[in-house]
């Protein structure tokens, strides 16, 4: 029987992976920069439609990816309390630095346009938003970066993670509690308050990519390949339609478990692809998916201001709706995706070297970290 580190060896390059990231974050550009024509001063309407009000999935799938990805990298950590700190540590870099340049760069346009526009009313930021928008904590709700409150899951996600660091079989047994609870409080007490997210549907999606993680990290299937990746795209597809079509209730938890499992085939159907070498993905999917985070968090900053530009110009009204909007969609991208490749990407290099303890290699490519 191969070993866990031979069949790591053995497995390729992880391109597949990266690029349904990018499709994700790109999933989320769209729906935002429809969103954001509602705006009053641009269309005071969602644009393009509605038809892409179905991106918020894209972040459904970044919650299982992100169970997958630190059970996938850090697997050989779990049960081996020393290698804690250096989790942490690289968690810490992986999440923080990049956020914090997004969280200025929304404040420093922010405070541009107000001050050319001539107005001069106070951020909104006090001493009660420190801890949930500078460090991402689940006491407040954070500011400025509208999507940071998925990274507050993430903050909580890490930190639960470490109990299987710190013991194999205790957080084992505690993650199987937490996975029974929330399904307990779904099924039969979905009254019953999710604690932070503790307990919703949000967190049984990160379960799922844990699970998954763990699975293709422990054994090979050669099963699997283009009939279950079908199988969760179906899946994927399925679920969005009953979100949109069937549901009574905006995403509700029906629709986030569908969503989460098929996410979670689609990723292990990636992942044993890989191994036998029998994906390829193209080379824009895979670049837009090593920027996915600066992507995700950037984006509606950059939309805003591309609308409010046009607008400013007088092109807004005058040129076609989808042009607009498209015009709006491609320049997001290629500004966010600077960031993420002059910024990001850069700093992330730094990062590994310095903490002394680079991911796990497929062949020549790295295993690309978690995000949101």
């Amino acid at each position: 029987m191969t070993t866990y580190r031979e069949r790591r060896s053995n497995a390729g390059r992880m391109r597949s992976i990266e690029g349904a990231r990018g499709v994700a974050a790109f999933m989320v550009v769209l729906m935002h920069a429809a969103n954001l024509m509602a705006v009053e001063q641009f269309s005071g309407h969602v644009g393009v439609a509605g038809i892409f009000g179905f991106g918020y999935v894209g972040v459904d799938f970044f919650f299982v990816l992100s169970g997958f990805i630190i059970s996938f990298v850090h697997f050989e950590d779990i049960g081996h309390h020393q290698q804690l700190t250096t989790y942490l540590k690289r968690r810490a870099f992986r999440i923080y630095p990049i956020y914090w340049f997004c969280l200025a760069l929304a404040i420093g346009i922010l405070l541009a346009g107000r001050f050319v526009l001539h107005k001069n009313t106070p951020l909104g930021f006090g001493v009660n938003d420190i801890a949930g928008t500078l460090f991402l904590l689940p006491v407040s709700d954070p500011l400025f970066v509208e999507v940071a409150w998925s990274l507050q899951f993430e903050i909580m996600f890490y930190g639960l993670f470490a109990i299987l660091i710190l013991g194999k079989r205790l957080g084992s047994g505690l993650f199987l509690l937490w996975a029974a609870a929330i399904i307990w409080r779904l099924l039969v007490s979905p009254s019953l308050p999710s604690f932070g997210g503790f307990l919703s549907a949000y967190s049984l999606q990160f379960l799922f990519g844990v699970l998954t993680g763990i699975t293709v990290s422990s054994r090979d299937f050669k099963w699997a390949g283009k009939a279950t990746l079908m199988v969760g795209i179906a899946g994927f597809a399925a679920s969005v339609f009953y979100e949109r079509a069937i549901a009574t209730s905006f995403h509700g938890p029906a629709g986030q478990v569908l969503l989460g499992l098929s996410a979670a085939i689609i990723l292990f159907s990636l992942v044993e692809m890989e191994k036998n070498k029998t994906i390829q993905t193209p080379r824009l999917m895979y670049k837009l998916g090593s920027v996915s985070y600066s992507v995700y968090l950037s984006h509606i900053v950059f939309i805003n201001l591309i609308y409010s530009i046009m607008l400013k110009l007088g092109l807004y009204h005058r040129l076609p709706e989808l042009l607009v909007f498209l015009i709006a969609v491609t320049g997001a991208l290629i500004s966010a995706s600077a960031v993420g490749f002059l910024v990001e990407l850069p700093f992330s290099r730094w990062a590994k070297r310095f903490t002394g303890h680079p991911p796990p290699q497929f062949g020549s490519a790295r295993v690309p970290e978690a995000s949101t």
